[in-house]
Order: C-alpha cells, then sequence, then structure tokens
C-alpha cells in the first residue's frame, strides 16, 4: 500500500513525516518499533533509526516494559505544540502537485513583457 503523500510530507522525509503524524496526532498515545513499522508500511530498520534521530533530540521520549520499547511525543519540548500543530495542519492538506505550480519560465516571459510594455 502506497503512503498518503500530504503537506507533512513535502516539509520532511517520508519516514519522518510518518513517525511525526502517529506520533503527534494522538496526545499521549505510545506506540511501540513494530506498531510504527506496521501503521507507517515502513521497513522496521528504516523506523528504527528515525526513532533514534527524533529520542536523540529529544523530541520524542520512551519508556520500555521489559519486553518492548514505546515511544510519544514529548509533550514537555519547547517545540511540541509548533510541532503538533504542524503535524495536524501539515496531514489535513494533500502534497501539491508540481505540475500545477507556475513555471519559472512562464513568469520570467511575463515579467519580460511587463518590462517591455513599460518602455
Amino acid at each position: 500500500m502506497r503512503i498518503k503523500q500530504t503537506l507533512l510530507h513535502g516539509l520532511f522525509p517520508v519516514v519522518r513525516a510518518e513517525v511525526l503524524r502517529l506520533l503527534f496526532t494522538n496526545r499521549g498515545q505510545e506506540l511501540y518499533t513494530r506498531e510504527l513499522a506496521r501503521l507507517s508500511f515502513l521497513a522496521l530498520r528504516t523506523v528504527q533509526d528515525e526513532v533514534a534521530k527524533l529520542e536523540a533530540a529529544n523530541l520524542i521520549v520512551s519508556r520500555s516494559n521489559g519486553y518492548q520499547r514505546f515511544y510519544r511525543a514529548n509533550s514537555k519540548h519547547p517545540l511540541y505544540r509548533v510541532l503538533q500543530e504542524l503535524v495536524r495542519k501539515g496531514t489535513a492538506q494533500g502534497k501539491p502537485n508540481p505540475r500545477q505550480l507556475p513555471s519559472r519560465r512562464r513568469n520570467e516571459r511575463q515579467r519580460r513583457r511587463k518590462a517591455l510594455a513599460r518602455r
């Protein structure tokens, strides 16, 4: 199954976008690594690497029950609310299609025409 591309995926790499989406959308929700991999349709090792990076940045925290390690968003981090809002808004909007964005050539031609018209 393909991951639905959202604006969040345009701002972050796919792995980071998916882990942030899963951990920052539901306040206090804890997921273990295999759950993150299953829910994101990403490889386990890829998710493990990303979780390690996010934990090193103190954006997420973990706890262990002796068998599994559970991760959740760190609500005490200074950027928690900002990230939570970014994730919420970023997942609500689809990723823009680059073909629908104005091209540089078209913009350049329009600027030239305006400059010539002023002369």
